[in-house]
């Protein structure tokens, strides 16, 4: 989309495998870290930023969520705009697997991108939904803490809370 409001200040992003990405400053500030770190130093030259927790893959994407955003705000807001942001959302969360969406989450909450933080959770949310505990915990790396006599008494405890899981499928 190349509705982004015309802007002649660039910003140099560099992601931590080392690509270089020009946008425009309003695309930049859409970041709240970056925001932030200007409005904190409003002296500070726009020099190259390092931004090393986010791969170019990320980052990228992460550039045409917020070129997309900011062009749409540019725009009326109407149910046609907001059919447009559901869709392009899906579209976003679709395609990736489990592993590229978290680390995308985690892109996203590094850089402070509030909204696709939000769009991001509510697709792993969407994954896990009626997912057992098995496929939770290894989506998110976490160790079972549990002695298999504590989970089956937990299980037994809360036997409602595992009716109708689906079958674990990625």
């Amino acid at each position: 989309m190349s509705d982004v409001p015309a802007n002649t200040n660039k910003a140099t992003l560099i992601s931590g495998d080392n690509h270089e990405f020009e946008v425009d400053e309003a695309v930049a500030m859409d970041f709240g870290t970056i925001k932030t770190f200007f409005d904190e130093n409003p002296d500070a030259s726009m020099e190259p930023i390092p931004l090393p927790n986010v791969s170019s893959k990320y980052l990228s994407t992460i550039i045409d969520y917020c070129k997309f955003h900011l062009a749409l705000r540019a725009r009326d807001h109407s149910s046609a705009a907001d059919d447009e942001t559901k869709a392009y959302h899906e579209e976003l969360v679709k395609p990736l697997d489990n592993e590229s969406m978290m680390e995308l989450a985690l892109a996203a909450h590094y850089l402070d991108v509030k909204d696709m933080v939000d769009v991001i959770s509510q697709g792993i949310a969407d994954r896990i939904k009626n997912k057992s505990v098995e496929y939770a915990r290894e989506l998110f790396g976490i160790e079972n803490d549990y002695t298999p006599e504590e989970e089956a008494e937990l299980r037994a405890q809360y036997e409602w809370a595992f009716e109708g899981v689906d079958p674990d499928e990625d």
